[in-house]
Parts: structure tokens; sequence; C-alpha cells
């Protein structure tokens, strides 16, 4: 993918901060000179990271979407369909599924009244890769981003809790309005369950989509980008936090599973387009290494019942393409 006869396309979302803004810059880089469609919430942002590749010379197509509204994903999506067959872009080469997101509490809900993080994190990401699955080039690959909190508390540095797995309905149940009485302590720890818990969710989808892009000949992997203290996730914090976590943190960077936003984002990069790892399929990329998914991703009834559940809530929100019977 990286040869100097094939400009190779590249699907990006978030790459307006944090460890997505670090993934452009290092695409803006690269020698194989990508295609880029760059998708993001923010149209203003997404111009800046517009910017950011024109300037180094690259052909970039910015997409809005908002991953907390499945009908704003669904639109995108066709708009994607669009950029390709209309031959502004070629068939996805690469489809890297950076935007994620993390609440200080558990009560928030995105448009179609899930709960947030879980929206963004795991209902968003399955509805992608449902539209991306027949945009992909024959030999395509799809990089989901993980997070080693989907282990817990100890693979985290003890910053994020333990995830606690429910049924795929409970993972999606926000918690009733905040009545002003609560203790941010407690929120936190909620928003913090609801994080890693949306993860070890997204880890186990992965197991499935890679089986079912695998039998199309594609591949999928995970990539893991370490604590990445300083990035986009902690902006949701008070104001004395997120001075803490941005300022201080970073500090962390140099310890065992830590790293830093750039770092991470090219191992992330070189995963993607195959400088690394090239016939990697189903795998778990830790910042470069190549390591295991917690083993309770690979049970095959969490598996069945996630990806059951995910298929009847995303139905409703399929593509207009997809839902003419125009994509399989």
């Amino acid at each position: 993918m990286t040869h100097s006869d094939i400009t190779p396309t590249v699907l990006l979302t978030g790459p307006t901060s944090g460890i997505g803004a670090g993934m452009l810059e290092h695409l803006s880089r690269h020698p194989a000179r990508p295609r880029l469609v760059l998708v993001g919430r923010d149209p203003t942002r997404v111009d800046d990271a517009i910017g950011v590749a024109t300037r180094a010379g690259l052909d970039a197509h910015a997409v809005r979407a908002d991953l907390a509204d499945l009908d704003s994903v669904a639109a995108a999506l066709d708009e994607i369909r669009r950029l390709i067959a209309d031959g502004r872009v070629g068939a996805l080469d690469a489809a890297i599924l950076n935007a994620g997101a993390q609440y200080t509490d558990r009560r928030r809900r995105g448009a179609q009244g899930w709960e947030l993080t879980f929206t963004v994190n795991v209902i968003a990401q399955h509805l992608l890769l449902r539209g991306i699955r027949s945009l992909l080039a024959a030999d395509g690959h799809a990089v989901l981003l993980g997070s080693s909190t989907h282990r817990g508390r100890r693979d985290s540095f003890n910053l994020v809790p333990d995830p606690v797995w429910q049924p795929p309905a409970e993972l999606a149940r926000a918690m009733p309005a905040a009545t002003g009485a609560e203790r941010f302590a407690d929120e936190r720890e909620q928003g913090g369950v609801a994080y890693a818990t949306s993860k070890l969710a997204l880890v186990t989808l992965s197991h499935p989509w890679a089986s079912r892009l695998g039998a199309d000949g594609r591949r999928l992997n995970t990539y893991d980008p370490g604590l990445v203290a300083g990035a986009g996730l902690g902006r949701d914090m008070p104001g004395h936090m997120y001075w803490v976590w941005r300022r201080l943190m970073p500090a962390m960077s140099v310890l065992p599973g830590a790293t830093t936003p750039a770092r991470s984002a090219r191992h992330a990069v070189e995963l993607a387009l195959g400088d690394a790892h090239p016939d990697l399929h189903g795998g778990y990329v830790e910042i470069g290494r190549v390591t295991r998914a917690a083993s309770s991703t690979l049970v095959a009834s969490r598996q069945a019942q996630l990806w059951d559940w995910l298929d009847v809530a995303t139905a409703p929100h399929l593509p207009l393409s997809m839902r003419d019977g125009a994509a399989a």
C-alpha cells in the first residue's frame, strides 16, 4: 500500500485533536501521499484539518458527522459513498475509526436516547463499519481504537475503574437525570465505568467484525494507543482537573504502557497503512506491539448478543444507499 505507484485512500475519524490530529500529521508526511477523507463533528475544525493536509500537498475531503447522532453518521456514509462513486476518491484502502468519547458521568444521552458514551464508542462504530464494509478496497484495512481500560483498573494506572459487563440493552441505558445532590466522585466513577465498559464492548465487537471482513478478503485490527495523557478525552473534566491532565500528566509518558500523542499516532498510521504488521488480521496492537485482548472479549455468547443487539439498534439508521438495496 505504500509503494510509489499506489495512492491509497484513507478515512480518518476525529482528525481535529489529540491522537487523531497526530495521525493526520503523520498521514500528511507519509511517502504514499494518501488521499484523505476526514470525518469530524465541528465543521470549522474539520476545515482546519483539511488545511493541514492541503498545505502538505495532499488531496483531502471533509465529511461532517456527529457520532452522538446515528442519522448524522448515516448521512456521512452516504456522502463518502458519493465521493467514491464520483471518482473524487478511490475505495477505502484504510479506515481508521479513531473518534471516541469519555465523560464524567453516565447520565447523558445521544440523539437516539442511548447513553452517550456507549452511543459514540460502540453503536456508532458498528454503524460506521456496516456502512464502510462495501466501501473498502478489495484488500482494505479497518482499524478500531481500543483501550487498555477494557482489561481493568490495573492496566490503566488505576486511573479508570474496572469495566462492568452487562447485557447490551443495559450498557446502552443512561442513568436518570441528576437531582443536584450527587457527589462528583460518584458521578466520575460511573463515567469511568461507562468508558471502560464501552471499550470492552468495542474490543469484543472487533472479533466478529474481523471474521466478517476476513471473509471478504479484508483486514481488521484493533489499535490500543496506550495511556496518552493530555489527549482530548479529558476535556470533559472540571477546569482544574483538565489542567493537571494536560500539563502534568504527560510526564507519565516515560512509563511502560504510556506514550505521547505523536508517538502513538505514528504507530497507528504504520499499522493502518501496512508499514507495520502488514499481514496481521484480527490482532490487538498496543503502541506498536502485537499483544492480546482480554480473554473475556472472546466469549462467543457475549459477541453474539452484542452483535445482534447492535444490528437491531442500527438498522433504522442505515445509510439511504443501503436501505434502498444499493449496497450489501
